[in-house]
């Protein structure tokens, strides 16, 4: 059967959108379920599978029996059915990730692992309690929505893939990793197999990787048969010893040495970080390996009476013997027995003897660097593969673990698995130019750099508290703990834009000057417009960014120029503001004149009390002067001075 395509439909019913997933027995696709209106995911099996009457009536009895499990942690099973030799289960449709992709793309730490690993046991608990065996436990097999809840799937073809052919290989890979000794075997699976294939995922979650690996499905299954993993600790320090312990416990060979009940696996994984378990020893397996038992054979004795069993009850006459008694030929008998007896144990012997010759103990190199590790065990007749792993406390090129342990007596010949240590692990350098100094600053120490050095530093293209550079070129490969990274934090523009200057006095504008750290320079110029010691003009031009230092240039009115003609008259005046209630609101004043000058906003200010202000007319011959003074908008004076008026008073 070919893939489906979108827009097809099975049993007149659910539409395929999208495929999702292969593998090697089905394809899965979303769906949507056109008479609940619902996305679905729907598993369509191969069509080499269809026309196998065994396994389909094996599939169809397992996946209807999993639709009676109920539980949050299980991937609902709506549907089971067939359709012109289309053999397909309809379920619950999870929006996320195989647990498998999430291991490559997530760090897990051992707290999130056992999170993960209490949701899985709850599942398989519940199977278990409904009888039935999983029996493909993965974590390809496993999924995780958006909120990190796990739900456990493939219920339904457990058992019919154990019955299925075994060609295809891309199916046996991704179960190979995680099944039991007896499945290996061929053998029937129960409840202890799958508590071994938890044991099996729980190790990659908490090391990162699966407990054997080897280059064919048939060489990891004889390493599932005789190997012990790499103990997880060797792996990962931060395993506590109740948890490897655990774990061991689980990938115990013999089923009976295994945990009694996920229940059982589950409460020794959750209780493996109590305070109460942190100096828990390291437990030892009672099982041994069959190289490291010694066959003794018993000592061969030949006698000649009749064992107690068959004596007889009571005497029974002496029979005598003939003229020619046949003695020699019994003696000859015993003789060639004997011989057979003497050369059936020199056999045995000699088989114990070439067994034991052909076998070495395994010498201790853990501590040794890898040369002489690998000089003193190929020295032993074995052969030596090594994987590297970065450790904070052992120097680079030293072996951290072995596998098989020391004092082991296996073949020569047999591979051992050096760890040696890649020194302390590095990091790559993200790249945090831009980034603001607190989510720079989290993304470091999330990758554990302890040493983070803050200078700060103006800049005019990145924006106030976020990174301009930083010391470490992004991709390079450090260790956290060795290395300073200095971080450079921009403080924002530190250039000033200038305010309108116009109509301040000198005075007001040299206090702008010292506080925005200016340099004030004057220049002096006569104006009809504005009055004397106030700012014409500037330069640079209000709004300007500039620089701190940076020269500004006001130009101050000196009055009008004086003319042989023209007199000026100075007038003061009192305003006494209207007198309302015990505390008086501020009232404006403002003072315009129209004179020789052209009309001048003299003054404004606010008032609580009487105020007299002074004031100057510039009154051209034949001209007249006017003051008009104004109290919260309405005019309250008017002054005129004509040109004999201000020359009288001279």
């Amino acid at each position: 059967m070919n893939p489906m395509r979108s827009g097809e439909r099975i049993n007149d019913r659910y539409r395929i959108e999208q495929q999702i997933g292969s593998g090697g027995m089905a394809n899965v696709y979303r769906a949507h379920d056109e008479i609940l209106n619902r996305t679905v995911a729907i598993k369509v099996l191969r069509s080499e599978f269809s026309h196998n009457e065994q396994f389909i009536r094996r599939f169809e009895r397992e996946a209807h029996a999993a639709t009676s499990l109920n539980h949050p942690n299980i991937v609902a099973i709506y549907d089971v059915g067939d359709e012109q030799d289309i053999y397909y289960i309809v379920m619950e449709h999870v929006d996320g990730m195989t647990l498998k992709q999430y291991l490559q793309e997530e760090y897990i730490s051992v707290e999130e692992a056992l999170r993960i690993m209490g949701q899985i046991c709850d599942a398989i608990d519940h199977a278990h309690a409904n009888r039935i065996i999983h029996r493909d436990i993965k974590p390809q097999n496993m999924m995780i929505d958006q909120n990190g809840n796990v739900k456990v799937t493939d219920f339904g073809i457990a058992v019919a893939m154990s019955n299925a052919t075994l060609t295809h290989t891309m199916s046996v890979l991704g179960s190979v990793h995680y099944f039991s000794p007896e499945q290996a075997r061929g053998k029937f699976a129960d409840e202890k197999s799958d508590i071994y294939s938890l044991g099996a995922v729980l190790y990659e979650l908490v090391t990162g990787r699966v407990p054997f690996i080897g280059e064919t499905p048939v060489a990891v299954a004889l390493q599932h048969l005789q190997d012990d993993p790499i103990r997880p600790m060797d792996l990962n320090p931060k395993i506590p010893q109740a948890l490897e312990n655990c774990i061991m416990q689980a990938l115990a060979k013999s089923p009976g040495a295994r945990h009694t009940s996920v229940a059982s696996f589950k409460k020794d994984c959750m209780t493996s970080l109590d305070p109460a378990r942190a100096n828990e020893p390291k437990r030892v397996n009672a099982e041994q390996d069959a190289f490291d038992q010694t066959l003794v054979m018993a000592p061969v004795v030949a006698e000649e009476t009749t064992p107690p069993s068959e004596q007889p009850s009571k005497p029974v006459a002496p029979v005598e013997p003939k003229p020619d008694a046949k003695k020699p030929k019994k003696r000859k008998w015993w003789l060639w027995l004997l011989l057979a007896l003497l050369l059936i144990g020199g056999g045995i012997g000699a088989y114990v003897v070439a067994d034991e010759m052909s076998r070495s103990v395994v010498p201790d190199v853990v501590g040794m660097t890898e040369d002489e590790a690998t000089t003193e065990l190929e020295a032993s007749g074995f052969v030596v593969d090594v994987t590297e792993r970065a450790s904070d406390n052992i120097e680079a090129g030293n072996v951290i673990s072995q596998n098989p342990p020391a004092g082991r007596k296996p073949k020569r010949g047999t591979t051992v698995t050096l760890v040696v240590s890649a020194g302390k692990e590095t990091v790559r350098m993200p790249d945090v130019e831009g980034l603001s100094q607190s989510a720079a600053e989290r993304t470091l120490k999330d990758l554990d750099f302890t040493d983070i050095d803050i200078q700060k530093e103006a800049s005019e293209t990145v924006d106030n508290g976020d990174v301009i550079s930083q010391s470490l070129a992004p991709g390079e490969e450090v260790v956290p703990s060795e290395v300073t990274v200095t971080l450079v934090v921009s403080t924002g523009s530190n250039k000033i834009e200038l305010a309108n200057l116009a109509g301040y006095t000198f005075e007001e504008a040299t206090t702008y000057a010292e506080q925005n750290n200016l340099k004030i320079v004057k220049r002096d110029e006569y104006s009809t417009s504005v009055p004397s010691n106030q700012i014409i003009r500037q330069l640079p031009t209000a709004g300007t960014a500039v620089d701190p230092g940076t020269e500004l240039t006001v130009i101050v009115s000196l009055g009008v120029e004086p003319t042989d003609a023209s007199i000026e008259r100075e007038v003061s005046v009192e305003i006494e503001p209207p007198a309302e209630g015990e505390t008086p609101e501020p009232v404006e004043v403002v003072i315009r004149t129209v004179d020789a000058r052209g009309e001048i906003e003299v003054l404004r200010d606010k008032i609580t009390e009487t105020t007299t202000y002074s004031y100057t007319l510039v009154i051209a011959p034949d001209e007249v002067g006017t003051a008009t003074i104004e109290v919260d908008g309405e005019v309250v004076r008017t002054d005129s001075v004509t040109y004999a008026q201000a020359k009288d008073a001279q």
